[in-house]
């Protein structure tokens, strides 16, 4: 479960193109995020967390057409689960689910389609029925999906070619292994890191198969 949330944490840990008192509101609380991953103390952590789901139900509540503020608050969730026992981890795994269908529902295109990337990775990461909602199938829709919306992207390109390998698709998933470690990154972006982690998990993908 903890590399799982590692992967959510990774793949959700952007700001979306909204304005004025949301935009401010929602960088805060994903600042404030961000900073409480890096404490080891869970009580602690847990209860700035609940305080950080509150500040953010606000922000969903007073702008509910808008895609971004419900991604943040199902990354905030996913990365709670990470100090839960694994029942509650898994209802809230399922509580971040419903919240990226809904901003899928409301803007698929958000954040660059990473809240079609994250559902993808979490039907094939999570166990199937009767434990929890893990599906194949549906991993490779969303997948599919958010390469729609950013075909050239390093997180669509990685995850869906991470997702075929697991299914023993070794072929098929080297032409996007290589898209992701051949994408540029800006060094200007505040993601940089991020997709630089990403195209490090690409080329040990491709090095372990040659």
């Amino acid at each position: 479960m903890k590399k799982l949330i590692f992967v959510v944490f990774l793949l959700l840990f952007s700001q979306g193109a909204i304005s004025g008192s949301m935009d401010e509101r929602v960088s805060d609380i994903e600042g404030s995020w961000a900073d409480t991953r890096e404490i080891e103390a869970a009580p602690e952590r847990k209860n700035i967390f609940l305080q950080l789901v509150n500040d953010i139900t606000d922000v969903v509540v007073e702008f509910p057409s808008q895609a971004e503020p419900l991604i943040l608050k199902s990354a905030i969730l996913l990365t709670m689960a990470e100090d839960a026992s694994s029942f509650v981890a898994l209802g809230l795994v399922n509580e971040a689910k419903d919240l990226l269908q809904k901003a899928i529902g409301i803007n698929p295109e958000a954040s660059k389609g990473s809240a079609l990337v994250t559902l993808g990775v979490l039907y094939y990461k999570v166990p199937s029925w009767p434990i929890a909602f893990g599906d194949n199938d549906e991993a490779e829709t969303y997948l599919l999906k958010a390469l729609d919306v950013d075909p050239n992207g390093i997180g669509s390109n990685y995850y869906y070619g991470e997702f075929l390998l697991e299914q023993g698709k070794k072929e098929q998933a080297v032409s996007f292994l290589n898209k992701a470690l051949g994408a540029k990154v800006d060094t200007n972006d505040s993601k940089a890191k991020i997709r630089m982690m990403e195209q490090e998990k690409a080329r040990v993908a491709l090095a372990n198969m040659s």
